[in-house]
Formats: structure tokens, C-alpha cells, sequence
């Protein structure tokens, strides 16, 4: 082979390994890395060819993101809700609805449901501080408690929905406080926190006192005991 045969021969070398190495590498760059993908709906197939992910836009204009299981069943959602605030579904494997997290204003919630579609828990966020309610099998509350202004409270109902239970804190002085009532409302027993010690109270069923027990300045107790009218009937000491 002849010198300059030898040097064309080279250089065409050069030049394709330049292209498949540079050139080519460039291009291929291109094609993978996108900086910018529009579509009106986007599919994620899993190697079965099944639809597992989905995004699209909905009548509203909103974007939403639709994860399945590898048995087509729908069990996480994201989207928009018509307050224009963010929202977020989860199934169980057969696609129930088992738990939702959105926001309601401009506060935040989260429902816990059981599997026949009642709500068993739920938290949410307010100005006046964090709420939670727990619910029984039927969906109906019988825990609540939370913040309001500075303090908290728990509540206990019964299976009717009435309160039968309360603890919380004294707004005049800031010490803790427990109600216990009947089922229809009327307080039958209070415990409190004062100023030397502890204090509790009995009451009739129609609500009016008639035991007293509390701690005095002098670090003894007393017991004082009241007819239906109010009357002391005893003492001790």
C-alpha cells in the first residue's frame, strides 16, 4: 500500500471513529434525554403490557395521576380537588378506598376508612389547633380530642353519640379537669385540680351535687355531704 493510500486510509478511520464515539453519542444524548415532554396522557406499562401508572388531565383542566396493581385494579389517585387544592386516594387490592388525605380551605385532613367504607379515624388542621376522632365499626364517633387556643381536650362518647367522658383544662387557673356524665348529659362526677391538691365532686342523677372531697390549706382532707336541696347533712371532719 502506497503512502498517501495509507494516510487516506487512516484519516477515514479517524473520522468514523470520531462520529460513532462523539458525533453519535451526541445524537443518541439527544434522543434519550428530553428536556421537555408534552402530552394529553402518558401510560406506563408494566412487561406484562398491563397500564400500572397514568397521568392525564381531567374535564376541569386539573392534572391526575392514577397508580394500578399488576391486577389492573386502581389503588392510589392523585389529583386536584374542586377547591383547586391538592388531593390523595388509596385502595386496598381490590380498589376500596381505605384512606384520603386532602386538604379542606386551607387546612389539611386525613380519613381512615375500614373495609366497608366507614370512616374510623380522622385528623385534620384548624386555626385553633390539631383535631382527631376515632370512630367504631358503624362510623360513629366515640374519641375526639385536639387542641383549642392553647389547651387540649379529649372527649368520650357512648354508642349513641352522646359525651359521657371529658378531660381537659381549667381556663380560669390552667389546672386539669375530668367530667364523667349519664347517658343523658346530666354531670355525675367531676375531678379537678386546685389550689391545695385534688377535689372531686358526686352528683344525683339529675345532676346536683351531693359529695364533696378536697384537699385544704392544711394538707388534710375533707368530705362534705349534701341532700338533694343542696343542704350539708355531713362533715368529716
Amino acid at each position: 500500500m502506497k503512502s498517501f493510500e495509507r494516510i487516506f486510509l487512516y484519516s477515514v478511520l479517524a473520522i468514523l471513529v470520531f462520529y460513532v464515539f462523539l458525533v453519535d453519542g451526541n445524537v443518541e444524548s439527544q434522543v434519550v434525554i428530553q428536556e421537555e415532554i408534552k402530552a394529553r396522557r402518558i401510560a406506563i406499562v408494566n412487561d406484562a403490557g398491563q397500564e400500572v401508572v397514568m397521568l392525564w388531565a381531567d374535564e376541569a383542566a386539573n392534572g391526575i395521576i392514577s397508580i394500578s396493581n399488576k391486577a389492573s385494579t386502581p389503588v392510589v389517585s392523585m389529583g386536584v380537588s374542586e377547591e383547586y387544592s391538592g388531593v390523595m386516594f388509596i385502595g386496598n387490592k381490590a380498589g376500596n378506598l381505605v384512606a384520603y388525605m386532602g386538604a379542606i380551605e386551607d387546612d389539611g385532613v386525613i380519613n381512615i376508612f375500614n373495609k366497608t367504607g366507614n370512616v374510623n379515624a380522622s385528623m385534620e388542621g384548624s386555626e385553633d389547633g390539631g383535631k382527631m376522632s376515632v370512630a367504631n365499626k358503624d362510623g360513629k364517633t366515640v374519641a375526639a380530642m385536639g387542641g383549642f387556643g392553647d389547651s387540649g381536650t379529649m372527649v368520650i362518647f357512648n354508642k349513641d353519640g352522646d359525651p359521657v367522658a371529658l378531660m381537659g383544662v381549667d381556663d380560669k387557673n390552667g389546672n386539669g379537669m375530668m367530667g364523667i356524665k349519664n347517658k343523658s348529659g346530666d354531670p355525675v362526677a367531676l375531678i379537678r385540680a386546685i389550689k391545695y391538691g385534688g377535689s372531686m365532686s358526686l352528683h344525683n342523677k339529675d345532676g346536683e351535687p351531693v359529695v364533696f372531697m378536697r384537699a385544704r390549706e392544711n394538707d388534710n382532707g375533707r368530705i362534705d355531704v349534701f341532700n338533694k336541696d343542696g343542704e350539708v347533712i355531713g362533715s368529716l371532719p
